[in-house]
C-alpha cells in the first residue's frame, strides 16, 4: 500500500509554555502510543512468531502517527480455524489475532469498517486517516469458516508477475495478508533450482539455461506446456530470481502465508533418455506447436533419485515447504505407457508428507491418480467456479480437500464485466450445501490481475464471511471507501454497474469481453481479439454510458482519490472500446456495399476511436506498456539481455510466441499497445480496403493478413520506449470524450 501523506514530523508540542496542559488531541495521541509502546512490549516478550509481521507491516502501510495507535496481541485459533477481535483500549486500538494474517486482517476491517478507507489491489489507495483514529463502539470478533484462503494461478506468475522486483512484491504481499490469504504459489527461483538438481546429473549451466524459460513463459513450463523457449535465460536474471523468490517467501512465512512450492512429476531435458537409456521416459507431445518436456516414469528407479535431488535443492534455496504444486498431463500430454495411479503414489511419496495441491481444470486431476492417495495430503483447486463447478459433477473429487476458486480474468485482459454478485454468493451457497463434501477454502486463480478491483474486493471479503452482503449497501460502502466521501452521484454510477456490465450473464461467458479494437482485424462479423470470448455485451451499453456520466458528475468530491481516477478511466475505456466493436460492424457494411466515402468516414472514425483510448489509458499508471517494458528491462544486465527481456514481454501480449501464435490472447487495452500495436495493424487493414474501392481491385485478404502477421513480429523485435509515467487528465479528458461520442 502506499503512503498517501508522510508522517508528521516533531512540532511545536516541546516548546509549550509551562504549566499549559497540551490540547486533548495530543493527550489522546500520548496516550495511544504508551499503550501502544506497552503493549509491544508485552506482545513481543509472550508472542513474537504471531506478531512481529504483522506489525511490521502496520509500518508499511500507514503513517507513524496512526501505526502508534494499534496495540497488537496474540489470540487462540477458533477450533482449527483463524480469528481476530477488535477493540478500543486506553485511546488506542487493539488488534487480536491467531496469526500474522488474522493480525493483518484486522486491521483492513478496521480501515474499511470503522474509518472508510480503501487499500486496493490496484486503481490506488484512499488513506484519509484523522490524527487520532476512531474508538471501535463494541468488541468485534471475527472467524474465519476457511481453513485455506488461496492464491495464483500459474498463469499470474507470467501475465501479470513475470518482470516484478522486490519492493512491487512488497507491497503484493502485504495486500494478500491484509485480505485473509494464508497460502500462495511461489515460482520465482526456481530457475536455479532445475539448475542445480540437474547439474548433480551432467548437465552444464549453459545447456540447463538454453532448457529453461524465461520469466514471461515460465508458468508453461512448470505446467508441462513447453520447454527452451525465449532465451538461454542469462545467468545474471536467474541469479536476481533466485534471491527474489528467497525474499518472498521469507516475506510470506513472517506475515504467516503459507507458500506453495513447486513440486517434482517427472519433467526432463529432451535428450535425458539418451545420456540415461535404462531410464523410461515418456515423449509428452506438443501444446499446440510447442514441444513438452518429456516426463520420466515416475516408478522408474530414476525418479526418486531426481525427485531427491530436486526437492534437496529447493529446501537449500526456499526452506522446507509443507504444500507442492504439480499438475500432470495438463491440458494434454500423454500418459501412454504410465501406470497412473502408481506413479502418484510415487510422486506423492517422494514429496515426503507434503500437501499436493492441483488445478481442476478439464479432465484433471485425473481421478484414478489420486482415489489411490492419502487424500488427507491432498488439496484440490476447482479452478472455474464462477463458471463451471466442476466438485459438483466430479462429485467433491471423491471426497478430496478441495476450494472453491475462481479465475474471472484469462490473459490479464483489459475490460470491465464479471458476475459481481457471484463472487459472494458462489462461495456461500457452496459452503451452506450439504454436498459439499471437504470443501476446505477459497482461491483467486486469475490468469492476470490488474482489473476490475471490485470484483475482487468483494470475493477477498470471503476469507472471513460465510453469508453473502446485501450488494447495494455494500457497493454503496465500496463507493464511499474508495472515493473518500458518501457522494451520490457515485452510488448511482455503482448500482448501475452493477447491474449491467456486472450483471449475471445469460450463458457462459469467458471475462472480460474483448473489443474489435484488440483484434487482429477481419471480415469475421465479430472479430475478436481473444478466441474464447465474445464482443458482444450481455447489457445495454447505455447503461454504462449512464454510469460514466454519473461518475463525471461525482468529480467535484471525488476527483483527489487514485481509485476514482481509476474507475473513470476505466469506464471511458470500455464505452469506447463498445464503440471501436460497432465501428467494425459500420466498416463490413459500407465495404461490402462498396460505398467509399462511408468507408473512409467509417476508417477515420475506428483510428481516431483508438488514438483517444491510448491517451484515456495513458492518464493512468496500471494501464501503460511503458512500465511493463520498462520492468522487463530492468532484468537485463546488458544491452542484449535487457533487448532479450523485452522481446518476451512484448512477445507474450501480442503473438504470444513467434512459434506458436496465440495473437491476442493477452490482449491489454493499455497506452502505447492501444496508440502503436493496435492502430497500425487496423491502419494497415483499412488502407488495403479503401485502396481495393479506390482502385476496383480485387482484396486478397490472405496476402494482407500475412503483411500484419510480419509486422506483428517485428513489432516484438522493436525496442522504442513508450511512456513509463501516466499523463494528461482524467477528468477533462473524459468530459471531452464524452462530449464527443455520447453527446450530440
Amino acid at each position: 500500500m502506499t503512503h498517501r501523506a508522510p508522517a508528521p514530523t516533531p512540532g511545536p508540542a516541546l516548546a509549550l509554555p509551562r504549566r499549559q496542559p497540551p490540547p486533548a488531541w495530543l493527550r489522546v495521541l500520548l496516550l495511544a502510543l504508551l499503550a501502544a509502546a506497552a503493549g509491544a512490549a508485552s506482545v513481543r516478550a509472550a508472542e513474537p512468531a504471531a506478531t512481529a509481521g504483522a506489525r511490521q507491516l502496520l509500518g508499511r502501510v500507514l503513517p507513524a502517527r496512526q501505526a502508534a495507535q494499534f496495540i497488537l496481541e496474540p489470540l487462540a485459533a477458533d477450533n482449527g480455524h483463524d480469528a481476530f477481535e477488535i477493540e478500543s483500549r486506553g485511546g488506542g486500538i487493539v488488534l487480536r489475532g491467531n496469526n500474522g494474517v488474522a493480525l493483518a486482517s484486522a486491521l483492513h476491517r478496521y480501515l474499511k469498517q470503522y474509518c472508510h478507507c480503501e487499500l486496493s489491489w490496484n486503481g490506488g489507495d484512499q488513506l484519509r486517516l484523522p490524527a487520532c483514529l476512531p474508538p471501535v463502539p463494541e468488541k468485534l470478533r471475527v472467524v474465519s469458516p476457511h481453513r485455506y484462503r488461496y492464491a495464483y494461478n500459474y498463469c499470474t506468475h507470467g501475465y501479470t508477475m513475470a518482470w516484478w522486483d522486490w519492493p512491487r512484491w512488497e507491497r503484493e504481499l502485504d495486500f494478500l495478508a491484509l485480505s485473509g490469504i494464508n497460502l500462495a504459489l511461489v515460482i520465482e527461483g526456481q530457475e536455479q533450482v532445475w539448475i542445480n538438481t540437474l547439474k548433480t546429473f551432467g548437465y552444464t549451466d549453459a545447456e540447463l539455461r538454453q532448457w529453461l524459460v524465461m520469466p514471461s513463459h515460465q508458468p508453461w513450463m512448470y505446467m508441462s506446456n513447453l520447454e527452451g523457449y525465449g532465451g538461454p535465460v542469462p545467468q545474471s536474471l536467474i541469479g536476481r530470481r533466485a534471491e527474489l523468490g528467497r525474499q518472498i517467501v521469507a516475506r510470506m512465512r513472517e506475515l504467516g502465508i503459507e507458500p506453495v512450492l513447486q513440486g517434482y512429476y517427472g519433467i526432463v531435458p529432451a535428450d535425458f533418455g539418451k545420456r540415461f537409456p535404462e531410464a523410461k521416459v515418456h515423449p509428452q507431445g506438443k501444446w499446440g506447436a510447442l514441444k513438452r518436456p518429456d516426463m520420466l516414469e515416475p516408478t522408474d528407479p530414476m525418479f526418486a533419485r531426481l525427485a531427491g535431488a530436486f526437492y534437496g535443492a529447493q529446501r537449500e534455496l526456499l526452506g522446507r515447504a509443507g504444500f507442492f504444486a504439480a499438475d500432470p498431463f495438463h491440458e494434454g500430454g500423454s500418459t501412454t505407457g504410465i501406470d497412473v495411479p502408481a506413479g502418484g503414489r510415487a510422486i506423492h511419496r517422494a514429496m515426503q508428507g507434503g500437501v499436493w495441491v492441483l488445478q481442476s481444470w478439464e479432465t484433471n486431476p485425473r481421478q484414478a491418480m489420486i482415489d489411490c492417495l492419502d487424500k488427507d495430503r491432498l488439496l484440490v483447486l476447482d479452478l472455474w467456479c464462477e463458471t463451471q463447478e466442476n466438485w459438483r459433477s466430479r462429485t467433491n473429487f471423491n471426497n478430496t480437500p478441495w476450494l472453491w476458486c475462481t479465475i474471472h480474468n484469462f490473459g490479464g485482459n483489459v475490460g470491465l464485466g464479471g458476475r459481481l454478485g457471484w463472487m459472494a454468493e458462489g462461495p456461500a451457497q457452496a459452503l451452506a450445501d450439504p454436498a459439499k463434501g471437504r470443501l476446505s477454502g477459497v482461491g483467486a486463480l486469475m490468469e492476470g490481475t490488474g482489473s476490475n478491483p471490485v470484483l475482487w474486493e468483494l470475493f477477498f471479503e470471503n476469507a472471513w464471511r460465510a453469508a453473502a452482503p446485501p450488494l447495494d449497501a455494500w457497493l454503496n460502502d465500496y463507493a464511499r471507501r474508495r472515493y473518500g466521501a458518501s457522494i451520490p452521484a457515485a452510488e448511482q454510477a455503482w448500482k448501475i454497474l452493477a447491474d449491467s456490465v456486472y450483471g449475471p450473464p445469460p450463458s457462459r461467458i469467458e471475462y472480460p469481453i474483448n473489443s474489435s479494437v484488440c483484434a487482429r482485424p477481419s471480415f469475421k462479423p465479430e472479430a475478436r481479439a481473444r478466441a474464447m470470448a465474445t464482443t458482444q455485451p450481455n447489457y445495454d451499453p447505455a447503461r454504462l454510458v449512464q454510469a460514466w456520466k454519473l461518475l463525471l458528475d461525482a468529480a467535484p468530491q471525488a476527483a483527489p482519490s487514485d481509485g476514482y481516477r481509476y474507475d473513470l478511466a476505466d469506464v471511458g475505456r470500455e464505452v469506447l472500446a463498445g464503440l471501436g466493436t460497432r465501428c467494425h460492424g459500420e466498416i463490413l457494411a459500407a465495404y461490402r456495399a462498396k460505398d467509399k466515402p462511408a468507408l473512409r468516414a467509417a476508417s477515420d472514425r475506428m483510428l481516431g476511436l483508438i488514438r483517444d483510448m491510448d491517451e484515456l489509458a495513458g492518464t493512468q499508471p496500471e494501464f501503460l506498456l511503458g512500465r511493463w517494458l520498462q520492468d522487463a528491462r530492468s532484468w537485463g544486465d546488458t544491452p542484449a539481455a535487457k533487448d532479450l527481456c523485452e522481446r518476451n514481454a512484448r512477445e507474450l501480449l501480442t503473438i504470444w510466441s513467434s512459434t506458436y501464435n496465440i495473437t491476442d490472447y493477452a490482449n491489454r487495452q493499455w497506452n502505447g499497445l492501444l496508440g502503436s500495436f493496435y492502430y497500425h495493424r487496423w491502419e494497415m487493414w483499412l488502407k488495403a480496403l479503401n485502396d481495393s474501392l479506390a482502385t476496383g481491385a480485387p482484396l486478397n485478404d490472405a496476402v494482407v493478413r500475412d503483411r500484419i502477421y510480419a509486422w506483428e513480429l517485428a513489432w516484438t523485435r522493436q525496442t522504442a520506449p513508450f511512456p513509463a509515467a501516466p499523463h494528461g487528465d482524467v477528468v477533462s479528458l473524459s468530459r471531452s470524450y464524452f462530449a464527443k461520442y455520447v453527446q450530440p
